[in-house]
């Protein structure tokens, strides 16, 4: 998971009070998710059709340490923390531009995302396949 996803924080993106509300934050992430399969020739529908397996978020855990406003530009990156045979731990944080700064960039909103793997068929655990984690 190594490229950015980047999202323009838009009018419907934000609350009454103009901030982002807290729940896109989970579209957002759930978008960087899909382009990193992209990224790699996958998406959702042929994981189930060719594969038989389904990526369910099973839990999470969000840190919001900014709020996130209308305009703002948000690189959301991704890391895996933890890898089992059936469960992926994944930190996902989304990052703006400092104003005045072309290079830094301040922490926004930062997520534990726990997905398992599971077969289409039982819903049972089923181990990853291995080509998810090769480089791209």
């Amino acid at each position: 998971m190594t490229t950015p996803y980047i999202h323009r924080v838009c009018y419907s993106d934000t609350d009454a009070a103009g901030f982002v509300y807290h729940g896109r934050y989970l579209e957002i992430f759930e978008r960087s998710r899909a382009e990193w399969l992209a990224q790699k020739n996958l998406s959702p529908s042929k994981l189930i059709a060719q594969f038989g397996i389904l990526l369910p978020v099973r839990d999470l855990k969000m840190d919001f340490h900014k709020p996130g406003r209308l305009d703002d530009i948000l690189y959301v990156d991704q890391a895996i923390e933890r890898r089992s045979r059936a469960q992926l731990s994944i930190r996902q944080t989304a990052r703006r531009s400092i104003e005045g700064s072309t290079t830094d960039l301040e922490l926004i909103v930062s997520a534990l995302i726990n997905i398992v793997c599971i077969d289409t068929i039982t819903l049972k655990p089923k181990a990853f396949p291995d080509f998810l984690f090769l480089p791209e």
